[in-house]
């Protein structure tokens, strides 16, 4: 690799095409946290019609702290963390907030599986030969294995808790109920479009990284690159560190980039996606908890009438 031209390549990164790649990217968590609210108020979480489920814009900053705890610890906890802070938000009980992770998860990823399907017909329209298998093949195994386990929670989910203890049988319960609850025939079409909004947008992003660098790419690859980025970071490393580096980096080699587009791409790309969540999210984190546990102090400190 000629990492001195890599360098003058970041260098040379265009300022006001990279920002506008940041804004694409955090307007998507505005669309993410429309949808994850339509979705918990259709699982009735907090409530007879979701009564006490946060605003957009509070759940958007929840996904932001999940997506930063993601990115910084080990095993996708930041998923634990948003059903957890959502519980909390809303006065419900946490396996039923968690349903609703995993009830956004599947629609992500049956999103993601939409979009990819597209790019490589859109690639096989422009005559690429490359197109990579492994992509589809990974979309339609993520999404299988999810509805799989929909159907096996539908149709044995009874059984299964019989055989848990007690603590952990009314857990899953609750936990079912909440996954399950989450799927309503008429709300799954707008929620699927917002899920796909919040893709294109981070498509988007890839592009005016890939503009702001002067990459001369197809839109197909850049969709594609753009979409095995999102599969790769649901390894549960921090962030997918090490994956996505290294998985993408080979994907845009493969549709013909030089070592050095590819390695700036992709770092320039992670500066976004994974350096500015830990910077802004975990910002967001300590503020958001040092509020709240201010309000605690002042609300027990209260003297009661």
């Amino acid at each position: 690799f000629e990492w001195d031209e890599v360098w003058t390549n970041i260098k040379q990164v265009h300022l006001g095409k990279y920002l506008l790649a940041v804004g694409l990217y955090y307007l998507s968590f505005w669309f993410r946290g429309l949808r994850w609210r339509m979705i918990a108020k259709t699982a009735n979480i907090g409530g007879e019609n979701g009564k006490n489920v946060p605003g957009t814009l509070a759940l958007s900053g929840i996904i932001l702290m999940g997506w930063f705890t993601n990115s910084v610890a080990f095993l996708r906890l930041g998923d634990a963390y948003r059903g957890w802070a959502l519980a909390k938000e809303a006065k419900s009980n946490f396996p039923s907030s968690l349903g609703t992770v995993l009830a956004e998860r599947v629609q992500d990823m049956a999103a993601v599986l939409i979009l990819v399907l597209i790019a490589a017909t859109w690639l096989t329209i422009e005559g690429d030969s490359k197109v990579p298998g492994w992509v589809v093949f990974a979309a339609f195994v993520l999404v299988g294995s999810l509805v799989l386990g929909l159907i096996v929670m539908r149709m044995a989910g009874d059984q299964i808790s019989r055989r848990l203890p007690d603590r952990f049988g009314s857990a899953f319960i609750n936990f079912q109920r909440g996954t399950l609850n989450s799927f309503s025939g008429r709300a799954i079409p707008p929620q699927l479009a917002l899920g796909i909004i919040g893709w294109i947008l981070e498509i988007a992003r890839f592009y005016f990284v890939a503009d702001a660098l002067g990459v001369d790419i197809s839109f197909g690859i850049i969709m594609f690159a753009a979409l095995a980025n999102a599969m790769l970071t649901t390894i549960p490393t921090p962030g997918g560190f090490g994956f996505v580096e290294g998985g993408l980096t080979g994907l845009l080699i493969l549709f013909g980039r030089t070592d050095s587009e590819a390695i700036s791409l992709v770092a320039v790309d992670r500066t976004i996606s994974w350096l500015s969540v830990v910077l802004f999210g975990g910002i967001l984190f300590v503020v958001w908890h040092a509020v709240k546990a201010r309000k605690a102090t002042a609300s027990s400190s209260t003297p009661a009438e």
